[in-house]
């Protein structure tokens, strides 16, 4: 399937999101923080990133922005429990945003938009 990081920083959710992304078939990177996320991004090339938006104390906008160098074909999904950016404006600030979900986010959810988003990925067609 496709090689996922996940961003959470709740230790419940990044297990249960771990666990039902691993259950459909999808390799999990797992970071706690921008950092991680980013030192995972220097190690490898994931094809879907799904970021919580509200991290620690600030956004994982940096994480999806870099993303856009360290990882081009990568397609994120923003997961929130805020109700920040309700018109969309998200899309505007992270140029590799596809999806936003809203917490909570059913399981079946995440794992069926991940499948989706990861597709596309893999038919894109090969830099010349």
């Amino acid at each position: 399937m496709a090689l996922v990081l996940l961003l959470e920083d709740d230790p419940y959710l990044q297990f249960t999101f771990t666990e039902a992304l691993r259950d459909a078939g999808h390799e999990v990177l797992v970071a706690s923080d921008n950092d991680e996320a980013m030192s995972e991004l220097r190690r490898s090339t994931p094809d879907v990133l799904v970021l919580d938006l509200m991290i620690n104390d600030g956004f994982s906008t940096d994480v999806a922005n870099y993303a856009v160098y360290s990882a081009p074909q990568a397609e994120v999904i923003f997961m929130t429990g805020s109700g920040l950016f309700p018109k969309g404006e998200l899309f505007g600030m992270s140029r590799n945003a596809r999806l936003v979900l809203r917490k909570p986010v059913k399981m079946d959810e995440l794992t069926t938009m991940v499948a989706h988003v990861a597709d596309g990925v893999h038919r894109l067609p090969a830099a010349v």
